[in-house]
Protein backbone atom coordinates (compact mmCIF):
# COMPACT_ATOMS: atom_id res chain seq x y z
CA UNK A 1 0.00 0.00 0.00
CA UNK A 2 2.78 2.10 0.71
CA UNK A 3 4.77 1.52 -2.53
CA UNK A 4 1.28 2.25 -4.54
CA UNK A 5 0.75 5.60 -2.75
CA UNK A 6 4.78 6.58 -3.46
CA UNK A 7 3.79 5.74 -6.79
CA UNK A 8 0.43 7.59 -7.12
CA UNK A 9 1.97 10.64 -5.73
CA UNK A 10 4.98 10.90 -8.46
CA UNK A 11 2.51 10.46 -10.86
CA UNK A 12 0.33 13.34 -10.07
CA UNK A 13 3.62 15.56 -9.50
CA UNK A 14 4.92 14.89 -13.08
CA UNK A 15 0.95 15.67 -14.13
CA UNK A 16 0.94 18.59 -12.34
CA UNK A 17 4.22 19.29 -14.56
CA UNK A 18 2.89 18.40 -17.60
CA UNK A 19 -0.69 19.24 -17.98
CA UNK A 20 0.05 23.69 -17.95
CA UNK A 21 2.43 22.61 -21.51
CA UNK A 22 -1.25 20.72 -23.09
CA UNK A 23 -3.23 23.68 -22.79
CA UNK A 24 -3.72 23.76 -27.24
CA UNK A 25 -3.35 26.81 -29.22
CA UNK A 26 -5.35 29.04 -26.77
CA UNK A 27 -3.95 32.51 -28.42
CA UNK A 28 -4.30 31.07 -32.08
CA UNK A 29 -5.09 33.18 -35.15
CA UNK A 30 -6.83 31.97 -37.91
CA UNK A 31 -5.05 32.84 -41.60
CA UNK A 32 -8.68 33.75 -42.77
CA UNK A 33 -8.34 36.44 -39.50
CA UNK A 34 -5.41 37.87 -40.78
CA UNK A 35 -4.40 40.46 -43.25
CA UNK A 36 -1.33 38.94 -44.38
CA UNK A 37 0.80 42.23 -46.11
CA UNK A 38 3.43 40.64 -49.04
CA UNK A 39 4.59 44.09 -49.80
CA UNK A 40 4.74 47.80 -48.88
CA UNK A 41 5.79 51.22 -50.56
CA UNK A 42 6.62 54.77 -48.80
CA UNK A 43 6.34 57.74 -51.00
CA UNK A 44 5.52 61.56 -50.11
CA UNK A 45 2.22 62.24 -49.79
CA UNK A 46 0.73 64.61 -52.79
CA UNK A 47 -2.66 65.80 -51.02
CA UNK A 48 -0.98 67.01 -47.65
CA UNK A 49 -5.03 68.45 -46.57
CA UNK A 50 -6.10 64.94 -46.31
CA UNK A 51 -5.38 64.15 -42.45
CA UNK A 52 -6.87 61.25 -40.84
CA UNK A 53 -8.11 61.63 -37.13
CA UNK A 54 -7.27 57.62 -36.41
CA UNK A 55 -4.56 58.29 -34.35
CA UNK A 56 -4.88 62.09 -33.11
CA UNK A 57 -7.69 64.94 -33.70
CA UNK A 58 -6.52 67.93 -36.07
CA UNK A 59 -6.96 70.25 -33.52
CA UNK A 60 -4.35 69.08 -31.28
CA UNK A 61 -1.78 69.84 -33.95
CA UNK A 62 -1.85 73.71 -34.50
CA UNK A 63 1.16 73.28 -36.82
CA UNK A 64 1.89 69.77 -38.74
CA UNK A 65 5.19 68.57 -37.25
CA UNK A 66 6.37 66.96 -40.35
CA UNK A 67 4.68 66.55 -44.30
CA UNK A 68 2.99 63.69 -44.43
CA UNK A 69 3.50 60.51 -45.93
CA UNK A 70 1.57 57.85 -47.66
CA UNK A 71 2.10 53.82 -47.32
CA UNK A 72 0.52 51.40 -50.05
CA UNK A 73 0.09 47.92 -48.82
CA UNK A 74 -0.44 45.25 -50.85
CA UNK A 75 -2.30 42.37 -49.00
CA UNK A 76 -2.87 38.62 -50.23
CA UNK A 77 -6.60 37.50 -50.92
CA UNK A 78 -7.44 34.37 -48.42
CA UNK A 79 -8.62 32.01 -51.34
CA UNK A 80 -7.09 33.76 -54.12
CA UNK A 81 -3.54 33.16 -54.20
CA UNK A 82 -2.60 30.15 -57.29
CA UNK A 83 -1.04 27.54 -55.57
CA UNK A 84 -0.13 25.02 -59.19
CA UNK A 85 1.42 26.42 -62.41
CA UNK A 86 -2.02 25.50 -63.93
CA UNK A 87 -3.76 27.76 -61.61
CA UNK A 88 -5.12 31.49 -62.58
CA UNK A 89 -4.12 34.44 -60.54
CA UNK A 90 -7.61 36.06 -61.43
CA UNK A 91 -8.48 39.27 -63.44
CA UNK A 92 -10.82 42.03 -62.15
CA UNK A 93 -12.34 41.79 -59.22
CA UNK A 94 -10.33 38.22 -58.56
CA UNK A 95 -7.32 39.18 -58.39
CA UNK A 96 -5.17 37.50 -56.20
CA UNK A 97 -4.02 40.88 -53.92
CA UNK A 98 -5.58 43.31 -52.50
CA UNK A 99 -3.91 47.17 -53.10
CA UNK A 100 -4.42 49.88 -50.45
CA UNK A 101 -3.31 53.14 -49.48
CA UNK A 102 -3.45 55.42 -46.16
CA UNK A 103 -1.54 58.80 -45.15
CA UNK A 104 0.14 59.90 -41.58
CA UNK A 105 3.47 61.34 -40.76
CA UNK A 106 5.10 58.29 -39.72
CA UNK A 107 4.99 54.58 -40.77
CA UNK A 108 3.34 53.85 -37.99
CA UNK A 109 0.84 56.44 -38.48
CA UNK A 110 0.27 55.58 -41.44
CA UNK A 111 0.03 51.80 -41.06
CA UNK A 112 -2.60 52.32 -37.81
CA UNK A 113 -4.80 54.63 -40.37
CA UNK A 114 -4.75 51.77 -42.51
CA UNK A 115 -5.08 48.90 -39.77
CA UNK A 116 -8.86 51.04 -39.30
CA UNK A 117 -9.84 50.42 -42.66
CA UNK A 118 -9.32 46.52 -42.30
CA UNK A 119 -11.39 44.16 -40.72
CA UNK A 120 -8.78 41.79 -39.56
CA UNK A 121 -4.87 42.64 -38.12
CA UNK A 122 -2.34 43.23 -40.68
CA UNK A 123 0.30 40.97 -40.36
CA UNK A 124 4.01 41.09 -41.50
CA UNK A 125 5.39 38.06 -40.73
CA UNK A 126 5.26 37.49 -44.78
CA UNK A 127 6.54 41.12 -45.70
CA UNK A 128 9.06 40.01 -48.33
CA UNK A 129 9.13 43.73 -50.16
CA UNK A 130 9.79 47.07 -48.78
CA UNK A 131 9.67 50.24 -51.73
CA UNK A 132 10.52 53.44 -50.79
CA UNK A 133 10.70 56.49 -53.11
CA UNK A 134 13.73 58.56 -54.06
CA UNK A 135 12.10 61.16 -52.30
CA UNK A 136 11.65 59.28 -49.16
CA UNK A 137 15.37 57.85 -49.72
CA UNK A 138 16.85 61.27 -50.12
CA UNK A 139 15.13 62.85 -47.02
CA UNK A 140 16.36 60.00 -44.38
CA UNK A 141 15.08 56.64 -43.66
CA UNK A 142 15.98 56.47 -40.22
CA UNK A 143 12.50 56.50 -38.97
CA UNK A 144 11.44 53.41 -41.03
CA UNK A 145 14.78 51.59 -40.05
CA UNK A 146 13.95 51.92 -36.50
CA UNK A 147 10.27 51.10 -36.69
CA UNK A 148 10.88 48.03 -39.17
CA UNK A 149 14.14 47.01 -36.98
CA UNK A 150 11.54 46.78 -33.56
CA UNK A 151 8.83 44.46 -35.46
CA UNK A 152 9.29 40.97 -34.45
CA UNK A 153 7.36 39.81 -37.81
CA UNK A 154 9.33 42.06 -40.01
CA UNK A 155 12.04 39.27 -41.46
CA UNK A 156 15.69 40.38 -42.08
CA UNK A 157 15.56 38.64 -45.20
CA UNK A 158 12.93 40.83 -46.73
CA UNK A 159 14.03 43.08 -49.44
CA UNK A 160 13.77 47.05 -49.56
CA UNK A 161 14.76 48.69 -52.68
CA UNK A 162 14.39 52.74 -53.83
CA UNK A 163 11.85 53.61 -56.80
CA UNK A 164 13.34 55.89 -59.21
CA UNK A 165 9.41 57.07 -59.51
CA UNK A 166 6.25 56.81 -57.26
CA UNK A 167 7.66 53.51 -55.02
CA UNK A 168 2.86 52.96 -55.42
CA UNK A 169 3.55 52.18 -58.61
CA UNK A 170 5.26 49.50 -57.95
CA UNK A 171 2.38 47.73 -55.77
CA UNK A 172 0.27 48.13 -58.73
CA UNK A 173 2.66 46.97 -61.25
CA UNK A 174 1.16 43.36 -62.74
CA UNK A 175 4.36 41.96 -64.29
CA UNK A 176 3.19 39.32 -67.00
CA UNK A 177 5.80 36.80 -65.65
CA UNK A 178 4.52 36.27 -62.52
CA UNK A 179 0.46 35.44 -60.62
CA UNK A 180 1.51 37.36 -57.60
CA UNK A 181 2.82 40.60 -58.67
CA UNK A 182 4.53 41.47 -55.58
CA UNK A 183 6.59 38.21 -55.23
CA UNK A 184 7.59 39.58 -59.03
CA UNK A 185 10.19 41.75 -57.36
CA UNK A 186 11.38 39.51 -54.87
CA UNK A 187 11.94 36.89 -57.73
CA UNK A 188 13.74 39.27 -59.92
CA UNK A 189 16.24 40.32 -56.49
CA UNK A 190 16.84 36.45 -55.56
CA UNK A 191 17.63 35.49 -59.64
CA UNK A 192 19.69 38.72 -60.13
CA UNK A 193 22.00 37.49 -57.03
CA UNK A 194 22.34 34.13 -58.68
CA UNK A 195 22.99 35.66 -62.24
CA UNK A 196 25.79 37.51 -60.72
CA UNK A 197 24.06 40.53 -61.62
CA UNK A 198 23.62 41.87 -58.15
CA UNK A 199 25.14 41.62 -54.56
CA UNK A 200 23.53 40.24 -51.83
CA UNK A 201 21.88 42.85 -49.97
CA UNK A 202 18.76 41.42 -47.65
CA UNK A 203 17.35 44.29 -45.58
CA UNK A 204 19.71 42.58 -42.58
CA UNK A 205 22.52 43.56 -44.79
CA UNK A 206 21.35 47.13 -45.05
CA UNK A 207 20.71 47.57 -41.47
CA UNK A 208 24.15 45.97 -40.89
CA UNK A 209 26.24 48.56 -42.81
CA UNK A 210 23.80 50.99 -41.56
CA UNK A 211 25.27 50.52 -38.09
CA UNK A 212 29.35 50.34 -39.25
CA UNK A 213 31.53 52.74 -38.72
CA UNK A 214 32.90 52.05 -41.44
CA UNK A 215 30.38 51.49 -44.26
CA UNK A 216 27.86 52.80 -46.06
CA UNK A 217 24.80 50.86 -47.02
CA UNK A 218 23.29 50.76 -50.55
CA UNK A 219 19.97 49.56 -51.85
CA UNK A 220 18.82 48.50 -55.23
CA UNK A 221 17.78 51.14 -57.73
CA UNK A 222 14.29 50.08 -59.23
CA UNK A 223 12.90 51.66 -62.46
CA UNK A 224 9.64 50.63 -64.20
CA UNK A 225 10.23 51.04 -68.38
CA UNK A 226 7.00 51.60 -70.70
CA UNK A 227 6.01 47.92 -70.89
CA UNK A 228 5.10 47.56 -66.96
CA UNK A 229 8.24 45.48 -66.94
CA UNK A 230 10.99 46.44 -64.04
CA UNK A 231 14.67 47.35 -64.62
CA UNK A 232 17.64 47.72 -61.79
CA UNK A 233 18.96 50.48 -62.83
CA UNK A 234 21.87 50.72 -60.68
CA UNK A 235 22.38 50.99 -56.73
CA UNK A 236 21.40 53.90 -54.77
CA UNK A 237 24.01 54.40 -52.13
CA UNK A 238 23.63 56.46 -48.99
CA UNK A 239 25.63 58.72 -46.47
CA UNK A 240 23.87 57.75 -42.99
CA UNK A 241 20.80 57.31 -42.97
CA UNK A 242 19.98 59.43 -46.19
CA UNK A 243 20.35 58.34 -50.23
CA UNK A 244 22.89 60.76 -51.91
CA UNK A 245 22.91 58.93 -55.48
CA UNK A 246 22.24 55.97 -57.61
CA UNK A 247 24.87 54.27 -60.16
CA UNK A 248 24.34 53.00 -62.98
CA UNK A 249 23.87 49.67 -64.10
CA UNK A 250 27.11 48.72 -65.30
CA UNK A 251 28.81 50.25 -62.35
CA UNK A 252 27.14 47.13 -60.15
CA UNK A 253 29.31 44.89 -61.84
CA UNK A 254 32.84 47.54 -60.95
CA UNK A 255 31.15 47.25 -57.16
CA UNK A 256 31.06 43.73 -57.40
CA UNK A 257 34.47 43.42 -58.75
CA UNK A 258 35.57 45.65 -55.37
CA UNK A 259 33.95 43.82 -53.17
CA UNK A 260 35.43 40.60 -54.64
CA UNK A 261 31.42 39.03 -55.33
CA UNK A 262 32.67 35.33 -57.12
CA UNK A 263 29.73 35.27 -59.14
CA UNK A 264 30.35 37.05 -62.30
CA UNK A 265 27.37 37.91 -64.93
CA UNK A 266 27.71 41.64 -66.71
CA UNK A 267 29.18 41.64 -69.82
CA UNK A 268 31.47 44.44 -71.28
CA UNK A 269 31.06 45.79 -74.78
CA UNK A 270 34.86 46.10 -75.79
CA UNK A 271 36.93 47.02 -79.28
CA UNK A 272 39.03 44.34 -81.09
CA UNK A 273 42.41 45.28 -81.02
CA UNK A 274 43.41 47.84 -84.28
CA UNK A 275 39.98 47.16 -85.27
CA UNK A 276 36.44 48.94 -85.62
CA UNK A 277 35.30 45.64 -84.82
CA UNK A 278 33.75 45.00 -81.58
CA UNK A 279 32.99 41.82 -78.65
CA UNK A 280 31.34 41.06 -75.99
CA UNK A 281 32.76 39.43 -72.98
CA UNK A 282 30.86 37.69 -70.22
CA UNK A 283 32.47 37.64 -66.58
CA UNK A 284 31.61 34.25 -65.09
CA UNK A 285 34.10 34.35 -62.14
CA UNK A 286 35.97 37.18 -59.50
CA UNK A 287 38.40 37.45 -57.08
CA UNK A 288 39.46 40.48 -54.88
CA UNK A 289 42.40 40.95 -52.34
CA UNK A 290 42.00 44.12 -50.24
CA UNK A 291 44.91 45.13 -48.45
CA UNK A 292 45.72 48.10 -45.83
CA UNK A 293 48.62 50.01 -45.52
CA UNK A 294 49.52 53.57 -43.70
CA UNK A 295 51.03 56.22 -46.17
CA UNK A 296 52.66 59.69 -44.91
CA UNK A 297 50.18 58.92 -42.23
CA UNK A 298 47.05 58.02 -43.92
CA UNK A 299 45.77 54.97 -44.70
CA UNK A 300 45.67 53.30 -48.37
CA UNK A 301 44.11 51.13 -49.82
CA UNK A 302 45.48 47.92 -52.38
CA UNK A 303 43.24 46.38 -54.55
CA UNK A 304 43.81 43.41 -56.50
CA UNK A 305 41.24 42.03 -58.48
CA UNK A 306 41.35 38.83 -61.01
CA UNK A 307 38.28 38.42 -63.07
CA UNK A 308 37.74 35.29 -65.53
CA UNK A 309 35.41 35.28 -68.67
CA UNK A 310 34.32 34.09 -72.09
CA UNK A 311 33.89 35.81 -75.37
CA UNK A 312 30.27 35.37 -76.05
CA UNK A 313 29.65 37.42 -79.45
CA UNK A 314 32.11 39.42 -81.90
CA UNK A 315 30.41 41.92 -84.60
CA UNK A 316 33.09 40.30 -87.26
CA UNK A 317 33.06 36.48 -87.85
CA UNK A 318 36.07 37.52 -90.32
CA UNK A 319 38.46 38.30 -87.69
CA UNK A 320 40.71 35.79 -85.92
CA UNK A 321 41.08 35.78 -82.12
CA UNK A 322 42.80 32.53 -81.34
CA UNK A 323 46.05 33.89 -81.54
CA UNK A 324 47.75 34.54 -78.26
CA UNK A 325 49.04 37.55 -78.90
CA UNK A 326 45.40 38.90 -79.80
CA UNK A 327 44.08 36.95 -76.92
CA UNK A 328 46.49 39.00 -74.54
CA UNK A 329 45.72 42.08 -76.32
CA UNK A 330 42.12 42.12 -75.66
CA UNK A 331 43.03 41.27 -71.70
CA UNK A 332 45.00 43.58 -71.51
CA UNK A 333 42.71 46.33 -72.77
CA UNK A 334 39.54 44.77 -71.20
CA UNK A 335 41.45 45.16 -67.61
CA UNK A 336 42.72 48.63 -68.24
CA UNK A 337 38.85 49.92 -68.84
CA UNK A 338 37.72 47.89 -65.95
CA UNK A 339 40.42 49.94 -64.02
CA UNK A 340 39.77 52.59 -65.37
CA UNK A 341 36.01 52.75 -64.20
CA UNK A 342 36.91 51.24 -60.74
CA UNK A 343 38.59 54.34 -60.16
CA UNK A 344 36.11 56.63 -61.35
CA UNK A 345 33.60 54.84 -59.22
CA UNK A 346 35.44 54.85 -56.46
CA UNK A 347 36.04 58.90 -57.00
CA UNK A 348 32.54 59.36 -57.98
CA UNK A 349 31.66 57.80 -53.91
CA UNK A 350 34.50 59.50 -52.62
CA UNK A 351 33.15 62.53 -53.98
CA UNK A 352 29.78 61.86 -51.86
CA UNK A 353 31.43 60.90 -48.61
CA UNK A 354 29.59 57.02 -49.21
CA UNK A 355 31.79 54.17 -48.24
CA UNK A 356 30.26 51.21 -49.62
CA UNK A 357 32.85 49.13 -50.53
CA UNK A 358 33.56 48.81 -46.66
CA UNK A 359 37.37 50.41 -46.78
CA UNK A 360 36.65 51.48 -43.53
CA UNK A 361 36.17 48.37 -41.89
CA UNK A 362 39.22 47.54 -43.47
CA UNK A 363 41.05 49.92 -41.81
CA UNK A 364 39.31 49.60 -38.48
CA UNK A 365 40.39 45.66 -38.58
CA UNK A 366 43.96 46.12 -39.85
CA UNK A 367 44.70 49.40 -38.50
CA UNK A 368 42.69 49.23 -34.98
CA UNK A 369 45.64 51.60 -33.34
CA UNK A 370 45.18 54.43 -36.49
CA UNK A 371 41.27 53.73 -35.83
CA UNK A 372 41.35 54.44 -32.49
CA UNK A 373 43.81 57.36 -32.50
CA UNK A 374 42.61 59.05 -35.58
CA UNK A 375 39.13 57.99 -36.80
CA UNK A 376 36.66 56.85 -33.90
CA UNK A 377 33.47 58.10 -35.24
CA UNK A 378 31.56 57.40 -38.90
CA UNK A 379 31.47 61.18 -39.32
CA UNK A 380 35.39 61.22 -39.23
CA UNK A 381 35.56 58.49 -41.35
CA UNK A 382 33.39 59.99 -43.91
CA UNK A 383 35.24 62.90 -44.20
CA UNK A 384 38.34 61.28 -44.50
CA UNK A 385 37.02 58.57 -47.14
CA UNK A 386 36.87 61.54 -49.30
CA UNK A 387 41.26 62.10 -49.11
CA UNK A 388 41.42 57.85 -49.41
CA UNK A 389 44.56 56.67 -51.57
CA UNK A 390 43.38 53.98 -53.76
CA UNK A 391 45.74 51.54 -56.20
CA UNK A 392 43.54 49.50 -58.81
CA UNK A 393 45.00 46.38 -60.26
CA UNK A 394 42.59 44.22 -62.79
CA UNK A 395 43.73 40.90 -64.36
CA UNK A 396 41.19 39.71 -66.73
CA UNK A 397 41.49 36.19 -68.08
CA UNK A 398 39.73 34.84 -71.07
CA UNK A 399 38.87 31.41 -70.82
CA UNK A 400 36.64 30.54 -73.87
CA UNK A 401 36.77 32.16 -77.12
CA UNK A 402 33.60 30.33 -78.25
CA UNK A 403 32.59 27.15 -80.30
CA UNK A 404 34.75 28.11 -83.35
CA UNK A 405 38.36 27.95 -83.60
CA UNK A 406 38.44 30.90 -85.29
Amino acid sequence: MILNSWFQIKLFILFSIFIPLLTGCWDRTEIEERAVVLGISVDEAVDKQDESEVTHLKSSFPKPPRSMIEVTAQIAVPGRIPLGPGESSGTGKNKPVWVLSAKGYTIDDALMVLQQQLGERMFFGHLRIIVISEKIARSGVQNLNDYLRRSPEVRRLAWMVVSKGAAADLMKAAPQLERVPSLYLLAMMDNAIRMGKLPNDFLGIFWSADSSRGKEPFLPYIEIKKEGNLEISGLAYFRGDKMVGATKPLEIGLFMAVTGVQTGGYNVYEYLPNSFDTIMFKATSRKSRTKVSIKNGRPHISLNMRVEGDIEEKSNELFKINEYKTILQIQDDISKGSEKGIKELIEKMQSAGSDIFGFGEYVRAKEPEYWNREIKTEKKWQEEFKNLTVDVKMDIRIRRIGMKAT
